[in-house]
């Protein structure tokens, strides 16, 4: 049975170790409520996709009541396929979310079993001991919210990913007399999104980035001009499609999950007024002086049609010298190194390129510091819980938040139970946590054994032997070495093994009979013989895997 947790608490299960994996959890008297079910991105060891832990949502089952979700990215969406059949709990969340989320569901064939919930802004949904209440803030995709949550022991505001933009061209402004009127009532804390502190001044608007975009395709009319951004940014694309409208081109979409945007949005009531954009294959044929081409892959992900645009592997489009590709987003913190290697080899094909450090080709949907501060005077909150991001973030978004003069801050881990009151706020227990990856159709923890081994794998490469014993003799049959030599070292590989082989001869020849017979001893008699050898020639250790045959 597992502990009950009493009072009024917050849980981090995913998103207070790095930017990605939000998943939150709110706990009255051992009733449980999620926020959000997120993945994160990684590319190590040929996993891409990473998601929280699923152990304290199995064992707390039976009570959780819903899972809200505050907008439709991947980074609060993305786990739901893997996480949801654990708990079964009914989803409730804004028009364009839910459309998101059947999506994804349809790819694991499970949409018809989910419930999902359509909730509106300003009605309150009662469930258990709480009541929530959805607010608009505005955000680089459609619909997102703010969560206003009641419960016996007070208020507390969750707040999505948000920024301040009172003029935005696409979707709802941040709700600011509503958030006041919260703050007038009483807020006893407030868990906030961390992701921009580091900037101090709020970033341009997307009104500013749309003339930019249509500026910068115009510059660049003899030239084909390609844009990477989030697929979900729908004021994005919007403005991509202006740019090329206002210049005499025509859109071309390249990817995947842009083609399953469009289709949403368009399911969702949005881009009416836009004609279908064109197939890639179109791409071919038009001018390329005619075309406006907008792709996936701004974070530099291994299998998007940015990725293999750049490295000549896209069956349909191929680079020219003098194209110019914009950089419409930000870097999220981790990707750099990917996405400065995608930039890299741009170069190499005598691609011009443009970032948000050239022009205001991207406004952040985060707040800075300046817009944080913005919040705090309007919320007036008892209690400041950063999230969204690794300690170095949660750490300085503490810092604004007590120079501003909120008292009570508490900085959480992910699994800290923060047991939250108008006296004293602060973690009192700490739950298991661990990240998943999802390897195949599989979810493996990154610490496990799995990952351990693939990580010795890549490090010392692999030696397979087989060795027969004879009545009077011993003889290497056969050995296999993968990742230690080159194709052009097979003098090198056929000396090592005649070495092996001579000294496997002369060490198990004088083993008596008896030792003979126990097979696990002369696997492991070989494979130290052999990790001695591959150190001494080539300084590392393979993993050695030996099949003895008597």
């Amino acid at each position: 049975m597992n502990k009950k947790i009493n009072g009024l608490n917050f849980i981090s299960i995913g998103g207070c170790s790095e930017i990605g994996m939000n998943l939150y959890a709110y706990v009255y008297n051992d009733q449980w409520l999620l926020v959000d079910m997120g993945m994160g991105f990684d590319g190590n060891l040929g996993r891409e996709l990473v998601i929280p832990s699923s152990e304290e949502l199995i064992k707390n089952k039976s009570k959780i009541k819903a899972l809200f979700i505050s907008h439709s990215h991947e980074d609060h969406i993305g786990a739901i396929p893997y996480l949801w059949p654990k708990i079964e709990c009914p989803i409730y969340g804004r028009s364009f979310a839910i459309e998101m989320i059947k999506e994804k569901l349809s790819q694991f064939s499970i949409e018809d079993s989910v419930p999902l919930i359509k909730a509106s802004l300003n009605k309150k949904i009662e469930i258990g001991s709480f009541s929530v209440e959805f607010i608009a803030v505005a955000h680089s995709t459609p619909e997102s919210s703010a969560l206003a949550i009641t419960t016996p022991d007070g208020v507390i505001l969750h707040s999505g990913d948000w920024r301040i933009d009172n003029d935005p061209v696409f979707g709802s402004k941040t709700d600011e007399e509503k958030l006041k009127d919260y703050g007038n009532k009483g807020v006893l804390a407030l868990v906030c999104d961390s992701t921009n502190v580091f900037r101090n001044q709020q970033f341009g608007s997307e009104k500013e980035v749309r003339q930019n975009l249509i500026d910068l395709v115009k510059k660049h009319g003899n030239s084909r001009v390609l844009i990477t951004c989030f697929a979900s940014n729908l004021a994005r694309l919007e403005s991509c499609y202006l740019a090329a409208q206002k210049n005499g081109r025509q859109l071309v979409i390249v990817g995947r999950s842009l083609k399953k945007i469009e289709k949403i949005a368009k399911l969702s009531g949005y881009f009416s007024e836009i004609p279908a954009f064109l197939d890639e294959k179109k791409a071919e044929v038009l001018d390329p002086s005619k075309v406006l081409l907008v792709c996936t892959g701004s974070q530099g992900e291994v299998n998007s049609a940015l990725a293999k645009i750049s490295n000549g592997t896209h069956k349909s489009i191929r680079l020219k010298e003098n194209d110019v590709m914009i950089f419409s987003s930000r870097v999220i913190p981790g990707n750099e190194k990917s996405v400065m290697e995608i930039q890299n080899s741009l170069v190499d094909h005598g691609v011009k390129i443009i970032t948000s450090v050239d022009y205001e080709v991207h406004a952040s949907g985060h707040p800075s510091k300046e817009e944080l501060e913005h919040l705090y005077g309007l919320v007036r909150p008892n209690v400041l819980i950063p999230i969204h991001g690794g300690k170095l973030y949660l750490h300085k978004h503490a810092e604004i938040a007590l120079e501003y003069g909120i008292k009570n801050v508490v900085i959480p881990s992910d699994g800290d139970v923060i047991r939250l009151s108008e006296q004293k706020s602060e973690i009192v227990e700490k739950l298991h946590t661990q990240t998943l990856a999802v390897d195949g159709n599989k979810l493996l923890p990154l610490d496990g054994v799995v990952y351990r081994q693939r990580e010795f794998l890549s490090s010392g490469g692999v030696v397979s032997v087989c060795v027969r014993f004879f009545k009077e003799s011993v003889k290497l049959e056969d050995m296999v070495c993968l990742g230690i030599f080159e194709e052009s070292e097979q003098t090198e590989m056929t000396d090592i093994r005649n070495d092996i082989g001579s000294e496997i001869k002369l060490s198990l020849e004088r083993i008596s009979k008896d030792k003979l017979r126990d097979t696990q001893k002369l696997k492991s008699s070989v494979e130290k013989l052999i990790k001695i050898m591959f150190m001494d020639v080539r300084g590392k250790k393979p993993v050695v895997i030996v099949h003895i045959i008597q």
